[in-house]
């Protein structure tokens, strides 16, 4: 088969990732693989495959012809959208889903249309409300999809069993499971540790995050080092916090008690084995597909929420983080609410997306409150040190994993259904 990846995403890399992932796969079964891209998903293809990408630019039309042009001359008997209902979001894609007989071109190809969906946007038109309303992220309008177009469902993610209602077909894009080759976990811990004693927490921070963050004066960023001191506070063992983020987000400090390192986006090989060479990954984003790899590894991992008002959590919350809490609404009044993914996605937002539903791969990760002082202090060194709560983990991630690994690869899955 020969096969065309569309990867439009410019402010994140995980649809992009699963995408290089799926396209390993094919070309080591002998098909014939390009991409079509934005200039943010080209770094990360090109730094994996040797395949042709063809780069969209910000402007539609132009976009439109590029389209036109790599079609003819690629002749895909596949098109593998990234995710093909995140084209129409307001912000972060190259335009192109917009411009007038785009869509109406896509029955004229000749070629079978396939989508991958991470998070349950694909499983049909909707209307979704995401986020604080006084933010103003405002109203998504998730589109039909294409007659004909096939969901494919990547694991880890969605729930590799059955699921009642849900559109598509599962698969894996990798063997579980996950670990990295001999001397690579070491290579990697050393790159980062002074000593091989010492704790080494993964905690990576999309471009969207940061980005909206920052555009609406949200600073909780600027006090997570702190609060990870706190979390981390009477550990026995030296403490390094590796981030992936903008090169520059965390104020690296001179902490005795928590070493921050700040990396910009890098590679998906040394993502990948940063993230499985850690002791602990963290996140604040529970739809994060790194998390979700972690668990692949059966790594130690934990989310970071925001179950609470401001009002409530100035009554419940006590210390760093009550003072955290003041500082922040004093920086914007309204920027302390309830998340599961920061800063974009409240608990009632996961719920309408539907994604955990019936899902297994919540039971892999731990749930901690970012404001939950001593409870999640607790909480995060029991599960970074105790070896009985670690097991409890790892007991509940191997569940999820034996599943997934008696899922067909993705390129057994492209073949069945086209």
């Amino acid at each position: 088969m020969r096969v065309l990846f569309v990867c439009p995403v410019d402010i994140g890399s995980g649809e992009t990732i699963t995408s290089i992932h799926f396209a390993e796969d094919l070309l080591a079964s002998g098909h014939d693989v390009a991409f079509i891209a934005s200039p943010f998903a080209e770094r990360f293809i090109g730094a994996a495959l040797p395949v042709p990408v063809h780069l969209f630019s910000d402007i539609g039309s132009v976009n439109f012809r590029l389209w036109r042009t790599t079609v003819a001359d690629f002749t895909p008997d596949v098109i593998v959208f990234a995710d093909y209902p995140l084209m129409f979001f307001p912000l972060g894609v190259v335009p192109l889903a917009r411009v007038p007989g785009w869509v109406d071109s896509l029955i004229e190809l000749g070629a079978r249309l396939v989508t991958l969906d991470h998070f349950g946007f694909a499983q049909g038109k909707r209307t979704l409300f995401l986020g604080p309303p006084h933010l103003g992220l405002g109203m998504l309008v998730l589109p039909a999809l294409p007659d004909g177009m096939e969901v494919m469902l990547p694991c880890p993610m969605h729930e590799p069993g059955p699921v009642d209602g849900r559109i598509g077909h599962p698969f894996r894009y990798w063997d579980v499971p996950f670990r990295l080759p001999p001397g690579l976990k070491e290579q990697t811990r050393s790159r980062y540790l002074d000593n091989e004693d010492g704790l080494l927490v993964f905690y990576a921070v999309p471009n969207w995050a940061w980005q909206y963050a920052e555009r609406h004066r949200i600073t909780l960023y600027d006090h997570l080092p702190e609060l990870f001191s706190d979390f981390f506070s009477g550990y026995e063992k030296p403490v390094t916090l590796v981030s992936v983020n903008n090169g520059r987000l965390f104020d690296v400090g001179d902490d005795p008690r928590l070493r921050i390192i700040n990396l910009g986006p890098c590679p998906k090989a040394d993502f990948e084995a940063l993230l499985f060479a850690a002791d602990l990954a963290v996140t604040d984003n529970k739809l994060s597909i790194s998390i979700g790899k972690a668990i692949c590894g059966l790594q130690a991992s934990a989310v970071l929420k925001n179950s609470f008002g401001v009002l409530e959590l100035m009554d419940r919350a006590e210390g760093t983080a009550r003072e955290i809490v003041r500082r922040m609404e004093r920086t914007r009044i309204g920027s302390v609410y309830p998340f599961d993914a920061f800063p974009t996605v409240t608990p009632k937002d996961v719920d309408q997306i539907g994604l955990y539903r019936d899902n297994g791969l919540p039971e892999g990760f731990l749930e901690v409150e970012v404001f939950g002082g001593a409870e999640t202090r607790e909480k995060l060194l029991s599960l970074a040190g105790d070896p009985v709560r670690r097991a409890q983990q790892r007991a509940r991630q191997k569940i999820y994993v034996e599943r997934l690994g008696k899922l067909p690869t993705g390129e057994a899955v492209l073949r069945s259904v086209c």
